[in-house]
């Protein structure tokens, strides 16, 4: 089973498990802030694998670089804030995931001026205007309370 490493402090490699095989992912192989792979680095990612683990055949390679990219899409998603994932989900038309994510996410972090102005917009588009502009209102006072500019 493959996984993702949930810590990911490392700012050279992304850590992935290809069975009970722990392997540093070079990040010079995705395109800057993507799961999108380098060509080139990907083969000598293969060509680094193959010299380190002969026993590994082309499939299990194949594996592994899917591996990888699924734990670099997984890298991205975690490193979101939950405004920003919500605003996803906005775009795709979830407004109400989005209302759950962020609803879940003020219960813990009741201060979050951004997200209770995202929590205003999906209100709104969800029709429900009073909750909106209580939600609006909570996050004007938050962020002139911080000093901050909410977008």
């Amino acid at each position: 089973m493959k996984s993702a490493a949930r810590s990911q402090s490392n700012p050279n490699f992304i850590k992935m498990f290809h069975g009970n095989l722990e392997i540093n992912v070079p990040r010079k192989m995705f395109r800057q802030g993507t799961a999108e792979l380098v060509p080139s680095e990907v083969e000598a990612f293969r060509q680094t694998l193959q010299a380190r683990y002969p026993w590994l055949s082309k499939y299990a390679l194949d594996d592994v670089v899917k591996g990888a990219q699924a734990a670099m899409s997984d890298h991205i998603e975690r490193s979101k804030s939950v405004p920003q994932r919500a605003r996803e989900h906005i775009a795709a038309g979830r407004t109400k995931v989005a209302l759950k994510i962020l609803e879940e996410h003020l219960i813990e972090h009741e201060d979050d001026a951004e997200a209770w102005y995202v929590t205003a917009e999906v209100l709104f588009k969800l029709g429900k205007p009073e909750d909106g502009f209580r939600a609006m209102s909570r996050a004007r006072d938050l962020s002139e309370l911080s000093g901050k500019r909410v977008q």
